[in-house]
């Protein structure tokens, strides 16, 4: 689930019907699925190897890359067929159904002109429902914090403490990194502890880790009370905005969120926690919402 750029939602027009927006940077990695194929059955080494492939079938759909940016189908070919190990016939065929494949998924008539945001077809029907907690079935005694949990704990307190004495960014940002690597290791470690399927426990330190960059990169209040509209931008905007993951994936948020609350309760970081875990509640129906619209 890689972080991606792009501009906000807000103000953009509504994808056409059988279409879903998408920032720019993900619809290329989309288009550039069955490329990356070759990175998962080894044949590509470096996911870089394969990106360029296909950021240079991309560049070479588009009318108005400069020339020193955008190659020729010769050179293509020749780098499909070295790269992906194909014999000629094999590439040149490979290309062909590149370029069908990126008319098909973005067609130029219906893109938004001057925007960051694309239109891509939608390939699959994704059933998005809400998560069911019945799933993760923790057990109940709260988990005391550790030695490391204490060395986490720490790390947040003096970012706190920096923060709320006016420090500038470049001056904690170093620590706030130490501190995410902490905070994500040791919520690992407490959902492990706590019994969540390893499913779940493997993944929900990610939705973690996308929160504590919005919270603390966007300056979006203090982790230990998130206001509802802060929240809502989270949710309705930053999120789909910034990672790219399979539709029925982003439900994970709310669930991982409303752990992560408890978790800080159980380490001594917060005294109540229900608040908060009440503001991810109200937020999810719309957030569901939201992402059916999307997918």
């Amino acid at each position: 689930m890689p972080f991606l750029g792009g501009t906000p939602f807000g103000g953009e027009r509504e994808a056409p019907p059988g279409f879903r927006p998408m920032p720019m940077m993900q619809a290329m990695l989309e288009f550039a699925a069955p490329i990356m194929a070759y990175v998962e059955n080894d044949t590509i080494q470096d996911p870089n190897d394969a990106l360029q492939i296909g950021m240079q079938l991309w560049n070479f759909t588009l009318p108005k890359v400069p020339a020193a940016q955008k190659q020729s189908r010769t050179e293509i070919v020749d780098h499909i067929r070295t790269t992906l190990q194909m014999d000629m016939p094999e590439a040149e065929a490979f290309f062909d159904h590149m370029i069908e494949r990126k008319a098909y998924l973005f067609p130029n008539e219906i893109q938004p002109e001057g925007s960051l945001m694309m239109f891509m077809r939608k390939e699959v029907d994704y059933l998005i429902t809400k998560f069911e907690e019945s799933q993760l079935q923790l057990s109940d005694p709260p988990i005391p914090p550790d030695r490391d949990d204490q060395r986490f704990l720490d790390a947040l307190r003096q970012l706190d403490i920096s923060i709320a004495a006016g420090a500038e960014y470049d001056d904690w940002e170093e620590d706030f990194f130490a501190m995410q690597d902490l905070c994500c290791n040791r919520y690992h470690h407490w959902l492990q502890a706590k019994g969540v399927p390893e499913t779940y426990s493997n993944q929900f330190p990610f939705c973690v880790e996308t929160y504590l960059h919005f919270i603390y990169q966007y300056d979006a209040g203090k982790l230990q009370d998130v206001s509802a509209p802060a929240l809502a931008e989270f949710f309705m905007d930053y999120l789909l905005r910034k990672v790219m993951a399979k539709p029925p994936e982003y439900t994970h948020w709310p669930p991982a969120l409303r752990l992560f609350y408890r978790f800080l309760a159980e380490k001594g970081y917060l005294d109540d926690p229900e608040p908060m875990i009440a503001r991810l509640y109200a937020i999810e129906p719309d957030f569901i919402a939201l992402v059916k619209k999307r997918s």
